[in-house]
Protein backbone atom coordinates (compact mmCIF):
# COMPACT_ATOMS: atom_id res chain seq x y z
CA UNK A 1 0.00 0.00 0.00
CA UNK A 2 2.82 2.39 0.97
CA UNK A 3 4.56 1.53 -2.34
CA UNK A 4 1.47 2.51 -4.31
CA UNK A 5 1.25 5.80 -2.43
CA UNK A 6 4.90 6.54 -3.20
CA UNK A 7 4.40 5.77 -6.89
CA UNK A 8 1.40 8.11 -6.98
CA UNK A 9 3.38 10.89 -5.31
CA UNK A 10 6.23 10.52 -7.81
CA UNK A 11 3.77 10.66 -10.70
CA UNK A 12 2.13 13.77 -9.23
CA UNK A 13 5.51 15.47 -8.80
CA UNK A 14 6.48 14.66 -12.39
CA UNK A 15 3.17 16.03 -13.67
CA UNK A 16 3.63 19.21 -11.67
CA UNK A 17 7.16 19.57 -13.00
CA UNK A 18 5.89 19.16 -16.57
CA UNK A 19 3.20 21.80 -16.02
CA UNK A 20 5.79 24.19 -14.58
CA UNK A 21 8.23 23.50 -17.42
CA UNK A 22 5.75 24.02 -20.22
CA UNK A 23 3.37 26.64 -18.81
CA UNK A 24 4.78 28.45 -15.79
CA UNK A 25 8.52 28.61 -16.32
CA UNK A 26 9.85 32.12 -17.04
CA UNK A 27 6.56 33.75 -16.11
CA UNK A 28 6.77 36.03 -19.16
CA UNK A 29 6.89 34.37 -22.60
CA UNK A 30 4.28 31.77 -23.53
CA UNK A 31 5.16 28.48 -21.83
CA UNK A 32 8.78 29.55 -21.59
CA UNK A 33 9.07 29.35 -25.40
CA UNK A 34 9.75 32.11 -27.87
CA UNK A 35 7.83 32.00 -31.14
CA UNK A 36 9.73 33.51 -34.07
CA UNK A 37 7.70 34.64 -37.08
CA UNK A 38 8.28 36.17 -40.48
CA UNK A 39 5.99 38.36 -42.57
CA UNK A 40 4.75 37.26 -45.97
CA UNK A 41 5.99 39.52 -48.76
CA UNK A 42 5.23 40.12 -52.41
CA UNK A 43 8.33 39.64 -54.55
CA UNK A 44 9.60 38.36 -57.88
CA UNK A 45 10.67 34.75 -57.66
CA UNK A 46 12.41 32.40 -60.06
CA UNK A 47 13.18 28.71 -59.89
CA UNK A 48 16.53 27.71 -61.35
CA UNK A 49 18.37 24.52 -62.26
CA UNK A 50 22.11 24.68 -61.70
CA UNK A 51 24.52 23.08 -64.16
CA UNK A 52 28.06 23.50 -65.43
CA UNK A 53 29.84 22.98 -68.71
CA UNK A 54 32.66 24.17 -70.92
CA UNK A 55 32.46 27.17 -73.22
CA UNK A 56 32.96 26.39 -76.91
CA UNK A 57 32.49 28.23 -80.23
CA UNK A 58 29.22 27.66 -82.07
CA UNK A 59 31.05 26.21 -85.09
CA UNK A 60 34.51 24.65 -84.86
CA UNK A 61 36.31 23.09 -87.83
CA UNK A 62 39.27 20.74 -87.56
CA UNK A 63 41.57 21.30 -90.53
CA UNK A 64 43.51 18.18 -91.51
CA UNK A 65 45.72 16.87 -94.31
CA UNK A 66 44.70 14.22 -96.81
CA UNK A 67 48.35 13.67 -97.79
CA UNK A 68 51.44 12.43 -96.03
CA UNK A 69 54.58 14.48 -96.15
CA UNK A 70 56.76 17.01 -94.41
CA UNK A 71 55.43 20.43 -93.42
CA UNK A 72 57.39 22.94 -95.47
CA UNK A 73 55.83 26.21 -94.30
CA UNK A 74 53.12 27.65 -92.06
CA UNK A 75 50.86 30.55 -92.93
CA UNK A 76 48.89 30.90 -89.68
CA UNK A 77 49.52 30.73 -85.95
CA UNK A 78 47.53 30.75 -82.73
CA UNK A 79 44.83 33.46 -82.50
CA UNK A 80 45.32 34.51 -86.14
CA UNK A 81 42.23 35.67 -88.00
CA UNK A 82 42.00 33.81 -91.31
CA UNK A 83 39.73 34.06 -94.33
CA UNK A 84 38.14 31.20 -96.23
CA UNK A 85 40.62 29.89 -98.83
CA UNK A 86 43.67 31.46 -97.17
CA UNK A 87 46.89 29.40 -97.26
CA UNK A 88 47.70 28.31 -93.70
CA UNK A 89 50.26 25.52 -94.33
CA UNK A 90 52.18 23.78 -97.13
CA UNK A 91 53.24 20.13 -97.46
CA UNK A 92 56.51 19.42 -99.32
CA UNK A 93 55.29 19.13 -102.96
CA UNK A 94 58.31 17.42 -104.60
CA UNK A 95 56.82 13.93 -104.63
CA UNK A 96 53.53 15.17 -105.99
CA UNK A 97 55.16 17.37 -108.62
CA UNK A 98 57.03 14.28 -109.86
CA UNK A 99 53.77 12.39 -110.08
CA UNK A 100 52.26 15.23 -112.09
CA UNK A 101 55.22 15.12 -114.50
CA UNK A 102 54.87 11.36 -114.88
CA UNK A 103 51.15 11.64 -115.50
CA UNK A 104 51.75 14.42 -118.02
CA UNK A 105 54.21 12.24 -119.95
CA UNK A 106 51.81 9.31 -119.87
CA UNK A 107 49.09 11.53 -121.22
CA UNK A 108 51.30 12.67 -124.07
CA UNK A 109 52.12 9.04 -124.97
CA UNK A 110 48.44 8.17 -124.95
CA UNK A 111 47.69 11.21 -127.12
CA UNK A 112 50.35 10.08 -129.63
CA UNK A 113 48.84 6.61 -129.68
CA UNK A 114 45.51 8.14 -130.57
CA UNK A 115 47.15 9.99 -133.46
CA UNK A 116 48.76 6.76 -134.72
CA UNK A 117 45.46 4.90 -134.44
CA UNK A 118 43.70 7.63 -136.40
CA UNK A 119 46.36 7.41 -139.11
CA UNK A 120 46.01 3.62 -139.29
CA UNK A 121 42.25 4.06 -139.65
CA UNK A 122 42.74 6.52 -142.51
CA UNK A 123 45.08 4.07 -144.26
CA UNK A 124 42.67 1.16 -143.75
CA UNK A 125 39.82 3.24 -145.17
CA UNK A 126 41.97 4.12 -148.22
CA UNK A 127 42.78 0.42 -148.74
CA UNK A 128 39.08 -0.36 -148.44
CA UNK A 129 38.18 2.16 -151.13
CA UNK A 130 40.87 0.74 -153.45
CA UNK A 131 39.63 -2.80 -152.81
CA UNK A 132 36.06 -1.75 -153.57
CA UNK A 133 37.09 -0.19 -156.91
CA UNK A 134 39.12 -3.27 -157.84
CA UNK A 135 36.20 -5.51 -156.99
CA UNK A 136 33.85 -3.46 -159.17
CA UNK A 137 36.24 -3.65 -162.14
CA UNK A 138 36.66 -7.40 -161.65
CA UNK A 139 32.92 -7.87 -161.56
CA UNK A 140 32.48 -6.04 -164.89
CA UNK A 141 35.26 -8.00 -166.55
CA UNK A 142 33.85 -11.23 -165.24
CA UNK A 143 30.49 -10.44 -166.84
CA UNK A 144 32.21 -9.75 -170.21
CA UNK A 145 34.07 -13.04 -169.92
CA UNK A 146 37.51 -11.44 -170.01
CA UNK A 147 38.31 -12.30 -166.33
CA UNK A 148 38.51 -15.67 -164.69
CA UNK A 149 36.55 -16.77 -161.65
CA UNK A 150 39.76 -17.17 -159.66
CA UNK A 151 40.71 -13.55 -160.24
CA UNK A 152 37.24 -12.48 -159.17
CA UNK A 153 37.50 -14.51 -155.95
CA UNK A 154 40.85 -12.90 -155.15
CA UNK A 155 39.39 -9.41 -155.57
CA UNK A 156 36.47 -10.28 -153.35
CA UNK A 157 38.81 -11.63 -150.62
CA UNK A 158 40.86 -8.43 -150.72
CA UNK A 159 37.66 -6.39 -150.26
CA UNK A 160 36.64 -8.36 -147.18
CA UNK A 161 40.15 -8.02 -145.75
CA UNK A 162 40.07 -4.26 -146.25
CA UNK A 163 36.76 -4.03 -144.45
CA UNK A 164 38.13 -6.07 -141.52
CA UNK A 165 41.21 -3.83 -141.41
CA UNK A 166 38.96 -0.78 -141.09
CA UNK A 167 37.10 -2.41 -138.15
CA UNK A 168 40.42 -3.18 -136.45
CA UNK A 169 41.59 0.41 -136.94
CA UNK A 170 38.38 1.78 -135.48
CA UNK A 171 38.77 -0.50 -132.44
CA UNK A 172 42.36 0.67 -131.99
CA UNK A 173 41.16 4.27 -131.99
CA UNK A 174 38.59 3.57 -129.30
CA UNK A 175 41.21 1.79 -127.24
CA UNK A 176 43.77 4.55 -127.60
CA UNK A 177 41.20 7.23 -126.78
CA UNK A 178 40.14 5.33 -123.65
CA UNK A 179 43.81 5.08 -122.68
CA UNK A 180 44.12 8.81 -123.22
CA UNK A 181 41.15 9.46 -120.91
CA UNK A 182 42.72 7.21 -118.30
CA UNK A 183 46.03 9.04 -118.49
CA UNK A 184 44.20 12.37 -118.32
CA UNK A 185 42.33 11.25 -115.19
CA UNK A 186 45.64 10.17 -113.63
CA UNK A 187 47.10 13.56 -114.46
CA UNK A 188 44.10 15.33 -112.90
CA UNK A 189 44.42 13.16 -109.78
CA UNK A 190 48.10 14.02 -109.51
CA UNK A 191 47.29 17.70 -109.90
CA UNK A 192 44.60 17.43 -107.18
CA UNK A 193 47.13 15.84 -104.83
CA UNK A 194 49.60 18.57 -105.68
CA UNK A 195 46.97 21.21 -104.91
CA UNK A 196 46.27 19.45 -101.60
CA UNK A 197 49.80 20.22 -100.50
CA UNK A 198 48.41 23.74 -100.07
CA UNK A 199 46.44 23.58 -96.77
CA UNK A 200 43.78 26.28 -96.95
CA UNK A 201 41.28 27.47 -94.38
CA UNK A 202 37.79 26.12 -95.17
CA UNK A 203 36.05 28.93 -93.27
CA UNK A 204 36.67 32.44 -92.06
CA UNK A 205 37.45 32.52 -88.37
CA UNK A 206 40.11 32.44 -85.67
CA UNK A 207 42.83 29.81 -85.21
CA UNK A 208 42.33 28.51 -81.68
CA UNK A 209 44.79 25.60 -81.95
CA UNK A 210 47.81 24.67 -84.07
CA UNK A 211 49.18 21.14 -83.78
CA UNK A 212 52.04 21.16 -86.32
CA UNK A 213 55.40 22.88 -86.81
CA UNK A 214 57.66 23.42 -89.80
CA UNK A 215 59.64 20.26 -90.53
CA UNK A 216 57.14 17.96 -88.88
CA UNK A 217 56.11 14.90 -90.90
CA UNK A 218 52.40 14.36 -91.40
CA UNK A 219 51.21 10.75 -91.75
CA UNK A 220 47.76 10.36 -93.30
CA UNK A 221 47.75 6.60 -93.81
CA UNK A 222 44.53 5.72 -91.96
CA UNK A 223 42.93 9.04 -91.00
CA UNK A 224 43.44 12.71 -91.61
CA UNK A 225 45.66 14.20 -88.90
CA UNK A 226 44.41 17.46 -87.36
CA UNK A 227 46.67 20.40 -88.18
CA UNK A 228 44.57 23.37 -87.06
CA UNK A 229 41.34 24.03 -85.17
CA UNK A 230 39.46 27.10 -86.41
CA UNK A 231 36.48 28.71 -84.70
CA UNK A 232 34.16 30.39 -87.16
CA UNK A 233 32.89 33.21 -84.92
CA UNK A 234 33.74 33.92 -81.29
CA UNK A 235 31.18 36.71 -80.99
CA UNK A 236 28.73 33.94 -80.00
CA UNK A 237 29.55 30.94 -77.88
CA UNK A 238 27.78 27.86 -76.59
CA UNK A 239 27.89 25.92 -73.35
CA UNK A 240 27.28 22.19 -73.24
CA UNK A 241 25.92 21.88 -69.70
CA UNK A 242 25.21 18.55 -68.03
CA UNK A 243 21.79 18.46 -66.31
CA UNK A 244 20.66 15.72 -63.95
CA UNK A 245 17.78 13.52 -65.08
CA UNK A 246 15.66 14.71 -62.14
CA UNK A 247 15.74 18.27 -63.52
CA UNK A 248 15.73 17.67 -67.28
CA UNK A 249 11.92 17.57 -67.41
CA UNK A 250 11.82 21.27 -66.50
CA UNK A 251 14.25 22.36 -69.22
CA UNK A 252 12.86 23.73 -72.50
CA UNK A 253 14.28 25.54 -75.51
CA UNK A 254 14.17 29.32 -75.11
CA UNK A 255 14.54 29.43 -71.33
CA UNK A 256 16.70 32.21 -69.91
CA UNK A 257 20.10 31.30 -68.50
CA UNK A 258 22.53 33.29 -66.37
CA UNK A 259 26.08 32.05 -65.89
CA UNK A 260 29.47 33.11 -64.60
CA UNK A 261 33.07 32.04 -65.10
CA UNK A 262 35.98 32.01 -62.68
CA UNK A 263 37.95 34.40 -64.88
CA UNK A 264 35.54 37.27 -64.15
CA UNK A 265 34.35 36.96 -60.54
CA UNK A 266 31.30 39.06 -59.85
CA UNK A 267 30.30 39.33 -63.52
CA UNK A 268 27.19 37.60 -64.79
CA UNK A 269 26.43 36.70 -68.41
CA UNK A 270 23.09 35.96 -70.08
CA UNK A 271 22.12 33.28 -72.58
CA UNK A 272 19.28 30.95 -73.49
CA UNK A 273 18.69 27.25 -74.00
CA UNK A 274 19.00 26.36 -77.70
CA UNK A 275 18.88 22.56 -77.58
CA UNK A 276 18.14 19.67 -75.22
CA UNK A 277 19.96 16.62 -76.55
CA UNK A 278 18.26 13.25 -76.24
CA UNK A 279 21.43 11.21 -75.74
CA UNK A 280 21.98 10.36 -72.07
CA UNK A 281 25.34 9.96 -70.34
CA UNK A 282 25.80 7.74 -67.29
CA UNK A 283 28.66 8.43 -64.90
CA UNK A 284 28.88 6.60 -61.56
CA UNK A 285 25.24 5.56 -61.95
CA UNK A 286 24.21 9.21 -62.40
CA UNK A 287 22.26 9.92 -65.60
CA UNK A 288 22.70 13.35 -67.16
CA UNK A 289 21.62 15.02 -70.38
CA UNK A 290 23.43 17.67 -72.42
CA UNK A 291 21.72 21.06 -72.60
CA UNK A 292 23.20 23.46 -75.17
CA UNK A 293 23.17 27.11 -74.11
CA UNK A 294 23.96 29.92 -76.57
CA UNK A 295 25.14 33.37 -75.51
CA UNK A 296 26.59 36.53 -77.02
CA UNK A 297 30.31 37.25 -76.58
CA UNK A 298 30.66 40.70 -78.19
CA UNK A 299 33.97 41.65 -76.59
CA UNK A 300 35.47 38.18 -76.78
CA UNK A 301 35.89 37.93 -73.02
CA UNK A 302 34.58 34.38 -72.89
CA UNK A 303 37.29 32.05 -74.19
CA UNK A 304 36.88 28.46 -75.39
CA UNK A 305 37.46 25.94 -72.65
CA UNK A 306 36.36 28.13 -69.73
CA UNK A 307 34.09 26.42 -67.21
CA UNK A 308 30.71 28.12 -66.93
CA UNK A 309 28.47 27.75 -63.89
CA UNK A 310 24.97 28.20 -65.26
CA UNK A 311 21.58 28.72 -63.69
CA UNK A 312 18.71 27.88 -66.01
CA UNK A 313 15.48 29.72 -65.14
CA UNK A 314 12.77 27.07 -65.39
CA UNK A 315 9.97 29.12 -63.84
CA UNK A 316 9.34 32.75 -63.00
CA UNK A 317 6.62 34.66 -61.21
CA UNK A 318 6.48 38.41 -60.62
CA UNK A 319 4.86 40.20 -57.72
CA UNK A 320 3.58 37.05 -56.03
CA UNK A 321 3.03 36.40 -52.34
CA UNK A 322 5.95 34.45 -50.86
CA UNK A 323 6.85 32.78 -47.58
CA UNK A 324 10.31 31.81 -46.35
CA UNK A 325 11.00 28.11 -46.79
CA UNK A 326 11.81 27.85 -43.08
CA UNK A 327 8.10 28.54 -42.41
CA UNK A 328 7.06 25.77 -44.77
CA UNK A 329 9.48 23.35 -43.08
CA UNK A 330 8.47 24.25 -39.54
CA UNK A 331 6.71 21.60 -37.45
CA UNK A 332 6.11 21.85 -33.69
CA UNK A 333 8.59 19.62 -31.86
CA UNK A 334 9.33 19.03 -28.21
CA UNK A 335 7.99 21.72 -25.94
CA UNK A 336 6.37 23.51 -28.89
CA UNK A 337 3.80 20.71 -29.13
CA UNK A 338 2.17 22.09 -26.00
CA UNK A 339 1.42 25.32 -27.87
CA UNK A 340 -0.59 23.67 -30.65
CA UNK A 341 -4.16 24.91 -30.56
CA UNK A 342 -7.10 22.62 -31.05
CA UNK A 343 -8.22 22.44 -34.65
CA UNK A 344 -11.01 24.90 -35.41
CA UNK A 345 -13.41 25.39 -38.24
CA UNK A 346 -12.42 27.83 -40.98
CA UNK A 347 -14.74 30.46 -39.51
CA UNK A 348 -13.02 30.18 -36.11
CA UNK A 349 -9.45 29.80 -37.25
CA UNK A 350 -8.87 33.26 -38.70
CA UNK A 351 -6.27 34.11 -41.32
CA UNK A 352 -2.58 34.48 -40.49
CA UNK A 353 -3.36 34.89 -36.78
CA UNK A 354 -4.93 38.29 -37.38
CA UNK A 355 -8.57 37.30 -37.02
CA UNK A 356 -11.35 38.03 -39.41
CA UNK A 357 -12.01 34.42 -40.52
CA UNK A 358 -12.32 33.36 -44.13
CA UNK A 359 -14.50 36.34 -44.77
CA UNK A 360 -11.58 38.66 -43.95
CA UNK A 361 -9.32 36.83 -46.37
CA UNK A 362 -12.04 36.79 -48.98
CA UNK A 363 -12.67 40.51 -48.60
CA UNK A 364 -8.97 41.28 -49.01
CA UNK A 365 -8.78 39.05 -52.08
CA UNK A 366 -11.89 40.65 -53.60
CA UNK A 367 -10.48 44.11 -52.92
CA UNK A 368 -7.26 43.21 -54.78
CA UNK A 369 -9.20 41.76 -57.70
CA UNK A 370 -11.50 44.79 -57.82
CA UNK A 371 -8.49 47.08 -58.05
CA UNK A 372 -6.87 45.00 -60.79
CA UNK A 373 -10.06 44.47 -62.81
CA UNK A 374 -11.80 47.83 -62.19
CA UNK A 375 -14.82 46.13 -60.65
CA UNK A 376 -17.87 48.09 -59.53
CA UNK A 377 -19.30 47.84 -56.01
CA UNK A 378 -22.17 45.79 -57.39
CA UNK A 379 -19.74 43.38 -59.00
CA UNK A 380 -17.82 43.11 -55.73
CA UNK A 381 -21.01 42.16 -53.86
CA UNK A 382 -21.95 39.63 -56.52
CA UNK A 383 -18.45 38.17 -56.43
CA UNK A 384 -18.61 37.83 -52.63
CA UNK A 385 -21.93 35.95 -52.91
CA UNK A 386 -20.68 33.67 -55.68
CA UNK A 387 -17.48 32.81 -53.82
CA UNK A 388 -19.36 32.20 -50.56
CA UNK A 389 -21.71 29.76 -52.28
CA UNK A 390 -18.73 28.06 -53.96
CA UNK A 391 -16.90 27.69 -50.63
CA UNK A 392 -20.02 26.23 -49.04
CA UNK A 393 -20.36 23.67 -51.85
CA UNK A 394 -16.70 22.69 -51.53
CA UNK A 395 -17.01 22.40 -47.74
CA UNK A 396 -20.07 20.19 -48.09
CA UNK A 397 -18.26 17.96 -50.57
CA UNK A 398 -15.27 17.68 -48.27
CA UNK A 399 -17.45 16.75 -45.27
CA UNK A 400 -19.25 14.15 -47.38
CA UNK A 401 -15.94 12.65 -48.44
CA UNK A 402 -16.42 13.48 -52.12
CA UNK A 403 -14.65 15.77 -54.48
CA UNK A 404 -11.99 13.35 -55.69
CA UNK A 405 -9.00 14.88 -53.82
CA UNK A 406 -7.93 18.41 -53.01
CA UNK A 407 -10.31 21.13 -54.25
CA UNK A 408 -9.31 23.28 -57.17
CA UNK A 409 -9.58 26.77 -55.65
CA UNK A 410 -8.30 28.52 -58.75
CA UNK A 411 -10.78 26.74 -61.01
CA UNK A 412 -13.58 27.47 -58.55
CA UNK A 413 -12.69 31.17 -58.46
CA UNK A 414 -12.49 31.40 -62.23
CA UNK A 415 -15.87 29.73 -62.67
CA UNK A 416 -17.52 31.94 -60.07
CA UNK A 417 -16.06 35.17 -61.46
CA UNK A 418 -17.13 34.35 -65.02
CA UNK A 419 -20.75 34.90 -63.95
CA UNK A 420 -19.95 38.42 -62.75
CA UNK A 421 -17.28 39.92 -64.97
CA UNK A 422 -17.54 41.43 -68.43
CA UNK A 423 -15.65 39.92 -71.37
CA UNK A 424 -12.91 42.53 -71.06
CA UNK A 425 -12.59 41.93 -67.31
CA UNK A 426 -12.55 38.16 -67.88
CA UNK A 427 -9.65 38.50 -70.32
CA UNK A 428 -7.79 40.66 -67.79
CA UNK A 429 -8.53 38.06 -65.08
CA UNK A 430 -6.90 35.38 -67.23
CA UNK A 431 -3.78 37.53 -67.49
CA UNK A 432 -3.69 38.16 -63.74
CA UNK A 433 -4.19 34.53 -62.79
CA UNK A 434 -1.67 33.39 -65.38
CA UNK A 435 0.90 35.85 -64.04
CA UNK A 436 0.28 34.64 -60.48
CA UNK A 437 0.37 31.03 -61.62
CA UNK A 438 4.15 30.90 -61.94
CA UNK A 439 4.28 30.53 -65.69
CA UNK A 440 4.99 27.48 -67.83
CA UNK A 441 2.08 25.52 -66.40
CA UNK A 442 3.63 25.23 -62.91
CA UNK A 443 1.43 23.05 -60.75
CA UNK A 444 0.88 24.03 -57.11
CA UNK A 445 1.67 21.51 -54.37
CA UNK A 446 -0.16 21.23 -51.05
CA UNK A 447 1.66 22.36 -47.92
CA UNK A 448 1.15 23.85 -44.48
CA UNK A 449 2.30 26.84 -42.46
CA UNK A 450 1.81 27.62 -38.80
CA UNK A 451 0.51 30.92 -37.48
CA UNK A 452 0.31 32.41 -34.01
CA UNK A 453 -3.19 32.90 -32.71
CA UNK A 454 -4.36 35.80 -30.54
CA UNK A 455 -3.94 33.73 -27.37
CA UNK A 456 -0.34 32.84 -28.24
CA UNK A 457 -1.05 29.32 -29.52
CA UNK A 458 0.08 27.73 -32.77
CA UNK A 459 -2.46 26.96 -35.48
CA UNK A 460 -1.86 25.06 -38.69
CA UNK A 461 -3.00 26.45 -42.05
CA UNK A 462 -3.12 24.64 -45.39
CA UNK A 463 -1.51 26.44 -48.32
CA UNK A 464 -0.75 25.80 -51.97
CA UNK A 465 2.93 26.12 -52.83
CA UNK A 466 4.09 27.28 -56.26
CA UNK A 467 7.57 28.22 -57.38
CA UNK A 468 10.53 28.12 -55.02
CA UNK A 469 13.98 29.61 -55.39
CA UNK A 470 15.45 27.71 -52.45
CA UNK A 471 14.87 30.50 -49.93
CA UNK A 472 11.31 31.63 -50.62
CA UNK A 473 8.27 29.89 -52.06
CA UNK A 474 5.18 31.23 -53.76
CA UNK A 475 1.86 30.96 -51.91
CA UNK A 476 -1.26 30.76 -54.04
CA UNK A 477 -4.90 31.33 -53.26
CA UNK A 478 -6.67 33.92 -51.12
CA UNK A 479 -5.99 32.58 -47.60
CA UNK A 480 -3.11 34.98 -46.93
CA UNK A 481 -1.97 38.43 -47.91
CA UNK A 482 1.21 40.47 -47.63
CA UNK A 483 2.11 41.30 -44.03
CA UNK A 484 0.59 38.17 -42.49
CA UNK A 485 2.89 36.51 -39.96
CA UNK A 486 3.88 32.84 -40.18
CA UNK A 487 5.93 30.86 -37.67
CA UNK A 488 9.50 29.99 -38.63
CA UNK A 489 10.85 28.68 -35.32
CA UNK A 490 10.02 28.04 -31.70
CA UNK A 491 12.92 28.08 -29.25
CA UNK A 492 13.31 27.94 -25.52
CA UNK A 493 14.00 31.20 -23.73
CA UNK A 494 16.84 31.53 -21.24
CA UNK A 495 15.76 31.31 -17.61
Amino acid sequence: MIQRILIGLVALILAAAAVWFFFLRGGGDTAGLQIETAALEERDIARVVSASGSIAPLITVEVGSQLSGQVMELGADFNDVVEAGQLIARIDPQTFETRVNEATASQEVASAQVTVAEANLARAEADLREAERAFERTSELLERGTFSQAQFDTAETRLEGARAAVSVAEANIRNSRAALQQRTASLNSARVDLERTFIRSPISGVVIDRQIDVGQTVAASFNAPVLFIIAQDLSRIQIEAQVDESDIGRIAVGQTVSFDVDAYPGDSFEGEVSQVRLAAATTNNVVTYTVVIEADNPRGRLLPGMTANAEIVTGRAEGVLTAPNSALRFRPRGGAEALVAERATPQQSGRGGRGGGRGGGMDAMIDRLAEQLDMTEEQKDQTREELSRAFQRMRAQAQAGGGGGRPDFQGMMRQALQRVLTDEQSARLDEVMSARGGGQGERAQPGTVWVRTEDGRLAERAVRIGLSDGQFSELRGGEFEAGDEVVTRVRETAQ
